[in-house]
């Protein structure tokens, strides 16, 4: 449990990097020197405000309060891992990993199959006067599992991205799961909260909003059915701002101030202005996997033929069409995303 009840919260993606906080020639080694998880890959792509009731307002009737203000003392910024996410960029991992199959597939097409959303917060590389000791801290990380995604793909309504993400979070001795469910129209994300003491679950159910100008979402309690937050697109706004508003009623203080609950959340915001490339790609994956029934009966069919020629011009299409990454013999991970399922209950020799 946190001591600070944010009332309402807001992430900040980029268009430019001309921000305070990727400005200056010593920023990146300053936040590495913070904190092992800011990698030589990261990348700060955005920022994240915290609104909070004043100690006065906070000892008040809810109705009575005043709109909370700005922390000033108190700011996170959010990267990315670009080694996993920029396949034009060729010193990438994913470039260079899709340069080892370039017999098969053309790399530059390839690379943007194997990318991979890694997304994490820190607090501001700002040391206050009161000397807090929180400057460049780690507060998050949200990675994408392709292996549990591509699982769901097939396994649901099949063909529609489900993509699947692990949350790793300070002070948390246990890894998250939020994922997006089957639905038949519109967007349902879940997430389950085991409490670390009594094991006690709660899960929490993201839907998206139906006919709004940006991506809006409510999050309801999916054993109650309370809405406990909302989190709201601003479509306008360059780059993309993403606002939570957390319930301000006195019953729901204490999930409120659940650094997990809130986090989970901020992730989720994060997450979303990412989402239209992912599902762009796990359709791309699908389609691709999938065209090799298509290939394999083809090719059967020449072969009862007996003509050589007929069966090497079938190979040929299909070489030329796999070339496009249009059809796919595998889909390939990194060892990034495996070492995400390794099973730590494992016999080692």
């Amino acid at each position: 449990m946190s001591k600070q009840w944010y009332k309402r919260i807001e992430v900040d993606m980029w268009m430019t990097k001309a921000h305070m906080a990727t400005m200056g020639i010593r920023q990146q080694d300053q936040y590495r020197a913070q904190s092992r998880q800011y990698t030589a890959n990261m990348e700060v792509k955005g920022d994240i405000t915290f609104y909070a009731y004043s100690p006065e307002d906070l000892n008040k009737p809810f109705k009575e309060r005043k709109r909370p203000v700005k922390v000033l003392d108190y700011k996170e910024i959010v990267g990315y891992n670009k080694g996993f996410w920029d396949y034009d960029d060729k010193k990438s991992s994913i470039y260079r990993q899709a340069e080892k199959s370039a017999e098969d597939y053309d790399p530059a097409e390839y690379a943007k199959l194997l990318r991979r959303l890694v997304i994490k917060t820190f607090s501001e590389l700002k040391r206050d006067k009161k000397k807090k000791g929180h400057a460049g801290r780690w507060r998050g990380t949200m990675e994408e599992s392709v292996v549990l995604g591509i699982n769901a793909m097939f396994g649901e309504n099949r063909g529609k991205p489900r993509p699947y993400f692990f949350l790793n979070l300070p002070g948390y001795n246990y890894r998250l799961a939020l994922w997006r469910t089957n639905t038949i129209i519109g967007d349902r994300y879940v997430f389950t909260v085991p409490h670390p003491k009594t094991g006690e679950l709660t899960t929490f159910r993201i839907k998206g909003r139906r006919f709004t100008p940006g991506k809006d979402f409510k999050v309801f309690n999916a054993e109650t059915g309370e809405k406990v937050a909302e989190i709201d697109d601003r479509k306008l706004n360059i780059g993309g701002r993403m606002t939570i508003r957390f319930r301000g009623e006195e019953q729901f203080e204490d999930l409120n101030r659940s650094t997990v609950f809130r986090r989970t959340l901020i992730m989720f915001a994060i997450m979303v202005k990412f989402l239209r490339p992912i599902n762009r790609k796990y359709r791309r994956l699908y389609r691709g996997l999938k065209k090799k029934k298509k290939y394999l009966k083809a090719l059967n069919r020449a072969k009862k033929t007996q003509d050589t020629a007929k069966v090497d011009a079938v190979k040929l299409k299909y070489q030329d069409v796999q070339r496009e990454c249009k059809m796919l013999k595998a889909i390939e991970v990194t060892n990034s995303e495996l070492t995400l399922h390794f099973n730590p209950r494992r016999i080692r020799t």
